[in-house]
């Protein structure tokens, strides 16, 4: 097994049989402030069982994509060494994230808060992408910043945000059945097997989710997620 390579909150091994396994630490990322955020791209501290809850939620949800037949890298978990098998995965240039918004909050927020307020409705909901740069903050790109980048093509940018959408809203269905409301989600596709399919995590790193107008911490979205 060899490391590929070292991330915030995950460090990546390329196996034998052409998979690739991730593993999960107890990192967490937020801001300079030291405010936890998983949007953040710093790593703020860590937290015993992170990695582990991380890895747990990843599975729950990746193997309820896999009941609706949405295709995506995932292969299977060993959950007591917290690793991830997965597929090979191209990813966009330097790697891209998918986020779809139903409130706005946070950086929305902050970004367009003269037009309105923290914790609204946004109907419809809003896609964006960013680049993942943590030098310059993942600057927003539009289809046209894309395209002219030669990052994305018009079909694939079409596909991803109507894929983005459905597995977001499959997601945000399955936190209200627990009493839970998704504000955001972070995904992140890639070409497996040359075709576009989900990929990464799908963790409380990835979302923001409240409870009763209280937003959820990682370990209390874990707990509330596989119970």
């Amino acid at each position: 097994m060899k490391l590929v390579k070292k991330g915030k909150t995950k460090d990546v091994y390329e196996l034998g049989n052409g998979n690739y396994l991730l593993k999960f630490k107890d990192t967490v990322t937020g801001h300079p402030t030291g405010e936890k955020d998983p949007g953040g791209n710093k790593v703020v501290g860590s937290i015993e069982g992170v990695g582990n809850n991380a890895l747990r939620v990843t599975t729950y949800f990746f193997e309820l994509l896999k009941a609706k037949k949405i295709k995506s890298h995932y292969v299977g978990a060993n959950i007591v060494n917290n690793e991830l098998e997965v597929k090979a995965a191209k990813p966009f240039g330097s790697g891209l994230e998918f986020v779809y918004r139903y409130i706005a909050t946070g950086s929305f927020y902050k970004r367009f808060g003269l037009y309105c307020k923290d914790g609204e409705e946004l109907n419809p909901g809003v896609f964006e992408v960013t680049l993942k740069d943590d030098d310059h903050d993942d600057p927003p790109a539009t289809i046209d910043i894309l395209l002219a980048l030669k990052l994305l093509t018009t079909k694939q940018y079409k596909d991803i945000k109507k894929m983005t959408i459905k597995i977001s809203d499959l997601i945000k269905e399955d936190l209200k059945k627990k009493n839970m409301d998704l504000y955001d989600i972070k995904l992140e596709f890639g070409l497996v097997e040359g075709k576009v399919m989900l990929i990464d995590e799908i963790s409380g790193g990835n979302m923001r989710v409240f409870r009763e107008g209280k937003k959820l911490d990682y370990d209390t979205l874990s707990k509330y997620v596989l119970e």
